[in-house]
C-alpha cells in the first residue's frame, strides 16, 4: 500500500490524558511518530517521554509499535516492550511508565459490540461493559443528555445547556465544554477505546448506540 493510502476504516489512536494531542489520530501513514516533541504525530508532554519516544510503522495490514531507544520505555498492557510489538485491538500504550497514556483501536468489523453502555435508572449510574462509568455532575449530565439521544448529532449548544441549563450565555462555555467532552472521552476509552462519542466539526456530537 502506498503511503498515506488507505481504503475503509482505519486503526485509530485514542489519548487517554487531556493533555495529549491529538485527541484521536488515524493511522493512515506508514509511520507514526510519539514523544514529546511538538514534531510527533502524537505529542505527549510528559517529563519521563523523550521528544522521539516511540514509533508505530505499518506492517502489511496492521501495526506494530517500537520503542525508539527512550531513557524510560515503552509498554503495552503494562508490559515493557523487549522487541517491537504487533498492536491488536484494545491495546493499552505507556510511555515512560506502565500507567496508559494511549489506546490502540482496530475497526475491524469482526470485533463489534453494541448496546456496551448502559444507565441503570435506579441508581443513577452508567456502566460499560458490564465496569462502572465514575463521572463528574458534569460529565453525568452531558453523557445522561448523549445517551437519551443516541444515533443522534446534539449541537454544541444543546450540549452546553443539558450540562449548565437554559441561563449558560452561548458562547462562554465553548473552552468548558471542550473539557467536559475530552474528560469524558478519556474515562471511556479508559473502559473501551472502540469509538462512542463521535465529533461533528462544526456542528456537535453524537453518542454511537
Amino acid at each position: 500500500m502506498a503511503p498515506g493510502v488507505h481504503h475503509g476504516p482505519v486503526p485509530r489512536l485514542l489519548a487517554l490524558e487531556t493533555d495529549i494531542r491529538p485527541d484521536e489520530l488515524g493511522l493512515v501513514a506508514d509511520v507514526c511518530s510519539l514523544g514529546r516533541s511538538a514534531l510527533c504525530e502524537v505529542v505527549v508532554p510528559r517529563e519521563t517521554v523523550s521528544r522521539l519516544h516511540a514509533r508505530i510503522v505499518r506492517d502489511g495490514p496492521r501495526f506494530r509499535l517500537e520503542d525508539a531507544g527512550s531513557a524510560n520505555g515503552t509498554f503495552v498492557n503494562g508490559e515493557r516492550l523487549t522487541a517491537p510489538h504487533l498492536l491488536a485491538d484494545r491495546d493499552w500504550i505507556g510511555l515512560g511508565s506502565p500507567a496508559p497514556l494511549l489506546a490502540y483501536a482496530d475497526p475491524d468489523p469482526t470485533v463489534v459490540a453494541t448496546g456496551r453502555l448502559r444507565f441503570d435508572e435506579r441508581s443513577l449510574r452508567f456502566s460499560l461493559g458490564g465496569h462502572p462509568v465514575e463521572l463528574t455532575p458534569n460529565e453525568f449530565r452531558l453523557l445522561r443528555f448523549l445517551h437519551q439521544h443516541a444515533g443522534q448529532l446534539r449541537t454544541r449548544e444543546q450540549c452546553a445547556e443539558a450540562i449548565w441549563g437554559p441561563d449558560y450565555v452561548p458562547g462562554w462555555e465553548s473552552d468548558a465544554l471542550d473539557r467536559v467532552v475530552s474528560n469524558l472521552r478519556g474515562k471511556l476509552r479508559r473502559i473501551d477505546p472502540s469509538e462512542l462519542i463521535r465529533t461533528r466539526p462544526g456542528l456537535g456530537y453524537e453518542l454511537i448506540p
